[in-house]
């Protein structure tokens, strides 16, 4: 993923250690005496398999998680087995984390340096706040988010979005009984204190386009950047469909 690519490997490693799931699902793969199947780890660490799935590809792509096939007789495809990587591999506890090289170095800028100037002519545009929420409606469909999908009840909607915005690196964190996510990273960070306007703009129209097409019963009221800047913090207030505004308009940002 473009995202992760940007990161360093210390950057990718805190990355996907940031999300306690991942963090039990590590520490139940290095107390297991053997590599385990996805179903296994579910078990574990009391998670759904395609949940689980999800986090062991988080931790694979930093090197913390090594894939290895089922080795049998039988017909049939091999199942996936899942171990600890060795240590050294990646960071966190035995690990340390591999610098990263100078044509990383050199990508993570070009990918800067391509993101502003992109962002810069969507501010120069007739109408800046119309192009970054068609940005962020573009980027729903190249995340393949479907229209028209299930009804998702509320709180399965907000994990839908929590898990997307993991994937993208925003370090999300819900609170509130979920009607607050906080941001505590961003990957266009720099981009973003320069064109705030696009780039908050884009994040913003992604987040309610994402929720309309769970079926619209969790929207976007607004986001807040950049709340605090030590720690980063930008939070998504959303709101039940059925509770009205609180005053900004949906995928709006304050401030």
């Amino acid at each position: 993923m473009i995202i992760m690519q940007t990161m360093t490997s210390d950057e990718r490693v805190e990355h996907v250690l940031a999300s306690e799931s991942r963090r039990r699902i590590l520490t139940a793969l290095r107390s297991s005496p053997h590599p385990l199947g996805t179903e296994a780890v579910a078990a574990a660490v009391g998670l759904r398999p395609a949940t689980a799935r999800f986090h062991l590809d988080l931790l694979a792509s930093a090197g913390l998680v090594e894939r290895g096939a089922e080795r049998r007789a039988g017909v049939g495809r091999p199942a996936i087995l899942y171990s600890a990587a060795a240590p050294g591999s990646g960071d966190g506890p035995g690990g340390t984390a591999v610098a990263s090289t100078p044509a990383e170095a050199g990508g993570r800028d070009g990918y800067r340096e391509l993101a502003g100037v992109l962002a810069g002519q969507i501010a120069h545009s007739a109408d800046p706040a119309a192009a970054a929420r068609e940005a962020g409606r573009r980027w729903a469909d190249a995340l393949g988010i479907e229209r028209g999908g299930a009804d998702a009840e509320p709180t399965a909607a907000v994990e839908r979005v929590v898990g997307m915005l993991e994937r993208l690196g925003f370090a999300p964190r819900t609170r509130d009984e979920g009607l607050r996510i906080d941001l505590r990273r961003c990957p266009f960070e720099e981009v973003a204190r320069q064109q705030r306007g696009v780039v908050c703009g884009a994040h913003a129209a992604l987040t309610d386009e994402t929720l309309q097409r769970l079926g619209g019963r969790v929207r976007l009221d607004r986001l807040e950047p950049f709340v605090s800047d030590r720690p980063l913090l930008c939070v998504l207030h959303l709101r039940r469909a059925d509770a009205g505004t609180s005053g900004g308009a949906a995928a709006g940002i304050a401030g």
